[in-house]
């Protein structure tokens, strides 16, 4: 691991935890040209996780969705795909389940998966074969799991595009966050999670997860494995399926 892909981790870690206290619930929203919401939070977090990147890695490839126009083609061996706030709505609303997910990719191939939600004081990094949940070194075989009560995270509107009456031995669960729905599945702590149409910075964070421990993302109505290379051809352009990541 590149120990200066971690040092820019570290300092992205930092500035969300004082940027949420900075807050203090006092959020300032807009609304961008689609009609959905941004926030004061969301555009302070972009700015300092492109001035961060940008310092170490001037060339760097970074996705970012608040921000387009940093879009570049793969002229440096570094891509830093970037949510800055993943869960909006969740965060808006005082609820506290969303954050900052991060995926790394290395000439291509996912160096590193990273989730942090401060209101929830949750906290995933993965990268060389190691998961670490609040700084400690997670090990899936530790987990106990209520094997009777299986669960799929589904996204908000999808029960529009699915009848989910043939869901009837699963619970479903919806927290408001995708990437927290995604890391909990690899985590071993539900099933699958079925995802509506969604952008690259939806997903990208965990592809790391994806690839090392066994996991991929499936087209869910013709059950088509999706590759890395797929996924990430998007860019900037929705991708307008139903994705399902579960055990590959």
């Amino acid at each position: 691991m590149d120990i200066q892909v971690l040092n820019i981790i570290k300092k992205i870690d930092v500035f969300y935890k004082e940027l949420y206290e900075r807050t203090n619930n006092s959020i300032e929203v807009s609304l961008k040209d689609n009609g959905t919401s941004v926030s004061q939070f969301d555009l302070d977090a972009t700015a300092f996780c492109i001035e961060v990147i940008s310092k170490t890695f001037p060339n760097a490839n970074i996705w970012i969705e608040e921000d387009k126009t940093i879009l570049k083609s793969d002229i440096d061996e570094y891509t830093f795909v970037i949510d800055p706030l993943d869960g909006t709505a969740s965060f808006l609303r005082g609820y506290p389940i969303w954050g900052i997910g991060i995926g790394v990719l290395r000439n291509g191939t996912p160096l590193l998966s990273y989730f942090y939600g401060p209101a929830c004081n949750q906290k995933y990094l993965a990268y060389e074969d190691k998961i670490f949940v609040n700084n400690r070194e997670y090990h899936s075989e530790n987990s106990m799991i209520n094997q009777d009560t299986k669960t799929i995270f589904i996204s908000s509107r999808l029960h529009k595009k699915i009848d989910f009456k043939e869901f009837t031995a699963l619970k479903l669960r919806n927290f408001g966050s995708t990437l927290y729905h995604v890391i909990m599945v690899a985590l071993g702590k539900a099933e699958t999670t079925l995802i509506g149409s969604c952008y690259i910075w939806d997903v990208a964070a965990v592809f790391f997860l994806a690839e090392k421990f066994d996991y991929a993302f499936y087209d869910f109505q013709i059950q088509k494995k999706l590759t890395l290379e797929e996924l990430m051809a998007y860019k900037s352009e929705k991708i307008d399926t139903i994705l399902e990541f579960k055990k590959g």
